[in-house]
């Protein structure tokens, strides 16, 4: 019996760092990441995302597992946003459509866009505020919530 509390420690000590490994690996990787780069790899998913709006199959890459959608009618899930993209409905006008004050803050794992998506509309343009959060998960970037309004600039009613 003599050693076996050597070995008992030695068995505790492969546990915790077991345990530790993933947590390092994460930091490892968040350390390796550029902020800047962070910055310009989620202007390139809402980019992709405008020009592929209605695509399920792309919209399966973008969105998270546990994306939610807040809008007016309630709370939508991946399953059901990407649900009815597949299902037959009205085709909406296609419009030209680009950002306006895109901003974008990076917090570790987690980023945030706000911004503008303009649609050049035969009527005049119409602009709609939003915010998307995103987390960085297996090496990118996924959609984890989004949500949008109607734009009306200050001072219209």
């Amino acid at each position: 019996m003599k050693g076996t509390g050597r070995t008992w420690l030695r068995l505790l000590a492969c546990f915790a760092l077991a345990a530790i490994a993933p947590s390092a690996s994460l930091a490892a990787d968040r350390r390796a990441r550029d902020p800047q780069q962070d910055k310009r790899a989620l202007i390139k998913v809402e980019e992709y995302w405008l020009t592929h709006e209605e695509d399920p199959d792309a919209l399966e890459t973008i969105l998270a597992s546990d994306f939610v959608h807040a809008l007016p009618m309630g709370f939508i899930t991946k399953e059901e946003h990407i649900d009815y993209w597949r299902q037959a409905h009205t085709p909406r006008p296609h419009f030209a459509k680009h950002f306006e004050d895109l901003r974008v803050r990076v917090y570790g794992d987690v980023g945030i866009v706000n911004g503008v998506v303009v649609a050049e509309d035969p009527k005049g343009p119409r602009k709609t505020i939003f915010t998307d959060v995103f987390a960085y998960r297996s090496g990118h970037w996924q959609a984890v919530n989004a949500q949008e309004d109607p734009f009306q600039p200050r001072g219209s009613s």
